[in-house]
C-alpha cells in the first residue's frame, strides 16, 4: 500500500477537522436558536452532560479545546440563576468537589433536561448522517484509526513531533 503525503493528509485533517465543527454547529443552530442559547454555552452543557466523569471547567478546557475566558464566561452565565442575558440561565449548578476544594464540579440542572435530551437527539442524528455509506468493516476500520488517531494525538501534545 502507498503511503500519502504526510503533509498532505495533515491538512486534509485540519480541513475536515474545521469542516466537522461548522457541520456540527449547524446541525444544534435551531436548537441554540429555540432555547436562546449560543453555539459554545451548548456546546460546554452537553459535554457536561455526556462526561459527568470530566465535569470541571479545566476538563472544558482540555478536552473541547475551549479557552479558560471562554468557558468561564460561559459557566458563569449557564450557571447564574434568573440572569436576564439567556432566557436559559440555571442551567449548570457548582458544586464542589469532595476531597479537593480547589475545584469545583459542574452539574447540570433539571432545568437543563430537555435541552439536553434534544441535543442527544441532534448529536446522534448528525453521528448518523457523517456515517452514512460506510459498511461495518469500514467503521471498524475507521474506530481502530481514531484510537490510534487520539493516542498519537496525546502523545504529540505531552512530548511534541
Amino acid at each position: 500500500m502507498q503511503m500519502l503525503d504526510p503533509s498532505i493528509a495533515a491538512a486534509r485533517m485540519y480541513s475536515n477537522s474545521s469542516r466537522f465543527i461548522e457541520a456540527y454547529h449547524a446541525v444544534l443552530q435551531p436548537l441554540c436558536r429555540e432555547a436562546e442559547l449560543p453555539a459554545l454555552a451548548l456546546d460546554i452543557l452537553l459535554f457536561i452532560a455526556n462526561n459527568p466523569d470530566k465535569s470541571t471547567a479545566r476538563d472544558v478546557c482540555q478536552f473541547r479545546g475551549m479557552k479558560p475566558g471562554i468557558v468561564s464566561f460561559h459557566v458563569d452565565r449557564l450557571a447564574a440563576a434568573g440572569a436576564a442575558s439567556w432566557a436559559a440561565a440555571g442551567l449548570l449548578e457548582r458544586r464542589p468537589v469532595p476531597g479537593d476544594r480547589r475545584k469545583t464540579q459542574l452539574v447540570c440542572t433539571e432545568a437543563a433536561a430537555d435541552i439536553i435530551r434534544r441535543g442527544r437527539e441532534l448529536q446522534g442524528r448528525f453521528a448518523e448522517a457523517l456515517l452514512t455509506g460506510l459498511d461495518r468493516e469500514s467503521l471498524e476500520t475507521f474506530h481502530r484509526c481514531l484510537a490510534a488517531i487520539d493516542g498519537n494525538i496525546d502523545n504529540i501534545r505531552r512530548n511534541g513531533v
